[in-house]
Formats: structure tokens, C-alpha cells, sequence
């Protein structure tokens, strides 16, 4: 008994030490801070649009993968009832799951994307990494007109 319970407070605190990270640290993707923030910055001036909704919980973890450099992509809250929500803008741009990127001349990939990903979908600077999906693989739907009435 006593040595199954020990077993079992081992898992646990591997488990909860698991997930910590040092502040200032690389994400969990591997991707720099200032790498994200240059990958952030290339997709807004490529033309690339973020929509989401606030209560979903694959757009919580997109967030979460660009962090406090979110600030820099251009986002559209799609459910009316979050903050600035716009759900003309994500009607219009024929968004149907969350999240949704839209790319400028290529059409919309679907599930949460590694940054790496989606900067070479958008034709940023390559990084040193492979690019993968991190909850679904991505479907392309021929592109929506460029939704002219988002919001940051």
C-alpha cells in the first residue's frame, strides 16, 4: 500500500513538473520569443487573419503557442458576445471551424498551427524547423474575398 501510494505521488509530481517552464523560456514549440514575434509580425503584413472564438478551447491553444506576441496578429473574434466579435467578417470570409487562418490567394487552413507552419504557408522567412499541425491536419478551401471590415 504504502509503496503504491509512493509510486503514485512520483507520477504526480513528474507529472505537474512536466508542464513548467522557466519565464522567458521557448514555448512549446521550440520557437524563440523573438522568433514568434517575427513570425507574428510576417503574417499581419502578409495579409494573414487568425478567426476564432473565445470560448474554444484549440483557439485557447493557438493563443497560448504565440503568447504576448498575439498582439501582432490580426484576429477576429467570431461569436458576437466576445470582446469586439465580428461574426460578418467570419460569415463573409466563409470560416466554418474554429481556428481558422486565412491565407491571401491560397484559402483557409482549419486547427491549432505550430508558428513554424504558418510562416511558411505564408512565405515568411523559413525557420530551422518542420512544419506540422498540432491537432488536425489542415484543409484548403478555394480563398474567400479578403475580409475588408476585421478588427484587431
Amino acid at each position: 500500500m504504502k509503496k503504491t501510494l509512493a509510486i503514485l505521488s512520483l507520477i504526480v509530481a513528474v507529472t505537474a513538473l512536466a508542464g513548467c517552464e522557466p519565464k522567458g523560456g521557448t514555448g512549446t514549440t521550440g520557437t524563440t520569443a523573438s522568433k514568434t514575434t517575427e513570425i507574428a509580425k510576417c503574417l499581419t503584413e502578409k495579409g494573414v487573419i487568425f478567426y476564432g472564438a473565445y470560448w474554444c478551447p484549440h483557439c485557447q491553444d493557438q493563443k497560448k503557442l504565440f503568447g504576448d506576441d498575439m498582439k501582432y496578429i490580426t484576429y477576429v473574434e467570431c461569436d458576437p458576445k466576445g470582446e469586439n466579435g465580428n461574426p460578418e467578417a467570419c460569415k463573409k470570409a466563409g470560416v466554418e471551424r474554429y481556428p481558422s487562418w486565412y491565407f491571401p490567394g491560397q484559402g483557409i487552413e482549419t486547427g491549432t498551427q505550430k508558428p513554424e507552419a504558418l510562416a511558411i504557408k505564408a512565405n515568411c522567412a523559413a525557420p530551422s524547423t518542420t512544419p506540422t499541425t498540432t491537432t488536425e491536419q489542415s484543409t484548403a478551401t478555394p480563398p474567400p474575398a479578403t475580409p475588408t471590415d476585421t478588427q484587431q
